[in-house]
């Protein structure tokens, strides 16, 4: 046995027999490059064995999972979540009268981009230090705006601007806001652009009539190849894996886009990965529940993801907005293994990138 089977195998002993309680930890603030407690709005994480007998050690040198979570009565905030220790901070915080939402760290970690959400459009936003101010991108654009991601060099965001019928294109930006570019018109439904590492790429999800399929778009002349196609499973938020060689994407049983289905029926999704060279999707991670949205980690190993598997089948008789607000936060090793519930709340944790 190798070094790497050794300690899965030592970490596997070790996470079985331990249940660690919860432990409430408090939204936070940077001070002199630590992270510190706040008194108001607490997260409860849950305290996994992700630091036991030395379990995470490409988990501890990770940059920090961003996720939104929104408490009872109050807003849809964004916040940072440190694998080594678990605590988290704030670092953008809403308003009464809009969300925030789908943050994105820049490659460099020293910017955020995210989407600030009315009830019928939505602006993008880049935040170049925490307890900055946000600046808008992209002001022009009066619709819903979304799915905010980064160039490989930082030198440029993609996101897709949709209408109400959901047709949606897909432009480029600066981060200074200039050179927006319309890369992809909005003749079809367009979803989560995702660059490739070669930064001359991207992914994305693309639906009509019936018909789901991700995408490879060349970015400076917009021409787009088929990667996968089916017309009786919903194809979602495609993500280039960091080496290039895969993409993760939540896979919906069923040909109705996600927004014309049964808001009252069981609604279960999950996550693939399909391998670029040899065409093969395998499933990741299987229901019950929820389980989409997945992000690689920086390194390729993990995926963090949002689900509600924990309260299903449960959950399944609600309505739509109850099932929501039990998403958590889930990490998982690319090859399907290691699967970690990583926030266990009463609320609404969801879009989690790395």
């Amino acid at each position: 046995m190798g070094a790497e089977e050794g300690r899965r195998a030592r970490c596997a002993r070790v996470t079985s027999r331990i249940r660690l309680p919860r432990r409430r930890i408090r939204p936070a603030t940077v001070r002199g490059g630590r992270v510190g407690n706040q008194a108001n709005g607490a997260l409860t994480l849950l305290a996994t064995a992700l630091l036991l007998a030395g379990c995470s050690d490409d988990l501890t040198r990770s940059r920090d999972i961003l996720f939104v979570a929104q408490r009872p009565g109050g807003t849809e905030d964004t916040y940072g979540l440190h694998l080594a220790d678990l605590t988290t901070r704030r670092l953008i915080k809403a308003d009464s009268a809009t969300s925030r939402s789908l943050p994105a760290w820049s490659p460099d970690t020293r910017s955020i981009a995210f989407i600030r959400e009315f009830d019928d459009r939505s602006q993008l936003y880049v935040l170049d230090s925490v307890g900055g101010t946000p600046r808008q991108l992209a002001a022009s654009l009066d619709k819903f705006l979304a799915w905010p991601d980064w160039s490989p060099d930082g030198a440029s965001i993609l996101f897709t601007a949709e209408s109400p019928d959901h047709r949606a294109a897909v432009y480029v930006i600066h981060p200074d806001g200039s050179g927006l570019r319309r890369v992809l018109p909005d003749s079809i439904s367009l979803r989560c652009p995702s660059w490739a590492p070669d930064g001359h790429q991207f992914t994305v999800s693309a639906y009509r009539a019936g018909r789901s399929s991700i995408l490879a778009v060349d970015v400076a002349s917009g021409a787009p190849r088929t990667l996968l196609a089916s017309d009786t499973t919903f194809l979602d938020c495609p993500q280039w894996s960091p080496k290039g060689g895969a993409l993760v994407l939540t896979i919906v049983p069923g040909s109705a886009a996600i927004w014309e289905g049964d808001r009252l029926e069981a609604w279960h999704s999950h996550l693939g990965i399909l391998d670029l060279k040899t065409g093969e999707l395998k499933l990741v991670v299987d229901g019950p529940g929820l389980n989409n949205y997945g992000h690689w980690s920086r390194d390729g190993r993990w995926i963090v993801f949002q689900s509600n598997r924990h309260a299903a089948p449960r959950i399944d008789s609600l309505p739509l907005g109850d099932r929501f607000r039990s998403l958590e936060i889930y990490i998982v090793r690319a090859e399907g293994s290691d699967l970690r519930r990583l926030t266990t709340n009463a609320y609404f944790d969801g879009h989690p990138s790395w």
